[in-house]
């Protein structure tokens, strides 16, 4: 169970404050500078004051540790670039989906929103977040290349998760530390070699023993992905851009992202084509054939199914 070593109000964090502010817009355009682009829309009818929206940031080198608060409301983020993304809660809860799963988050259960997977969320009026950024390549380099699954929920009552909670609130709540870590950076990477260190051993599931292939492969076919969506590609062909098997590359989909190649290249274009329609200036045909769909009703039903709503309802919201 996360429990603080200090109250809320008095954690050392808050000496990391990066904004507080009382405007919607202005809070997501903040967030989005220390993680990425997204959707961030209030929810539910708002009486009395308007709600205040803070972060508090603290870079441990590849690892950033920090706190998010932004009322009742609701997130969209396209696919996680070049992150890990570790959420608790302070106070409040959450209802996450990533990576496929739908993740409940609160005082006893956290959740790993993994790297290359869009995620979207609903936060309680009262919901603080703890974060944990990891940068992608720098767990690479920790595991030696072993890149690992770690394990979407995050059972906060686990004996094996203890020793990296011990250190996550000890961290978040002592003074001297944060002030040593902003003015050495040999104690930061001591910090987030521990914290890294007890997350992977902390979970059954962490850096296995075995992998198929070595992550560079894996990396060479997001690329590759990320690159080519709009045109006509194969399995083949991401497996040839990869310089691996298709087996092989298959099965490294599944133990390192949940999902298979193709499936991976079905939602980048979903993403894709989302973006185009909130922008404006084309239809649903239009936006569907620029990011590489050629069968239509089957976008409108992939859509659906990855968004809740039909690409005109999209479109018309803007």
């Amino acid at each position: 169970m996360l429990e603080l070593a200090a109250p809320p109000d008095r954690l050392a964090l808050r000496a990391c404050r990066l904004f507080e502010t009382s405007d919607a817009e202005e809070a997501r355009e903040r967030i989005s500078r220390v993680m990425q682009p997204h959707g961030l829309r209030l929810e539910g009818r708002l009486e009395g004051p308007a709600p205040r929206f803070h972060m508090d940031f603290l870079r441990l080198r590849g690892v950033g540790l920090g706190t998010i608060a932004f009322g009742p409301a609701s997130i969209e983020v396209p696919p996680l670039d070049g992150y890990h993304l570790l959420v608790l809660c302070l106070s409040g809860g959450a209802v996450l989906r990533a990576g496929g799963a739908e993740l409940v988050v609160d005082r006893e259960r956290g959740a790993l929103c993994p790297a290359g997977q869009p995620l979207s969320g609903r936060f309680s009026a009262d919901c603080e977040q703890l974060i944990l950024r990891i940068d992608r390549d720098r767990l690479l380099t920790f595991t030696g290349g072993r890149m690992g699954r770690l394990a979407a929920p995050l059972d906060l009552r686990s004996a094996r998760l203890r020793p990296w909670l011990s250190v996550l609130r000890g961290l978040a709540g002592d003074a001297d530390a944060v002030r040593l870590i902003g003015e050495d950076q040999s104690v930061a990477a001591d910090y987030e070699q521990l914290l890294l260190r007890l997350l992977l051993a902390g979970q059954e599931e962490a850096a296995p023993a075995r992998d198929t292939v070595r992550p560079a492969a894996l990396r060479r076919a997001l690329g590759f992905l990320q690159a080519r969506a709009t045109e006509p590609l194969t399995l083949a062909d991401i497996a040839t851009a990869a310089g691996v098997p298709e087996r092989t590359l298959h099965e490294a989909f599944r133990r390192h992202l949940g999902t298979t190649p193709l499936r991976h290249l079905r939602d980048l274009r979903l993403d894709r084509a989302r973006a185009r329609l909130r922008a404006g200036g084309e239809g649903v045909t239009e936006a569907a054939l620029a990011v590489g769909f050629t069968h239509l009703s089957r976008f409108a039903g992939d859509y659906v199914a990855r968004f809740g709503e039909r690409p005109s309802e999209t479109l018309r919201r803007g």
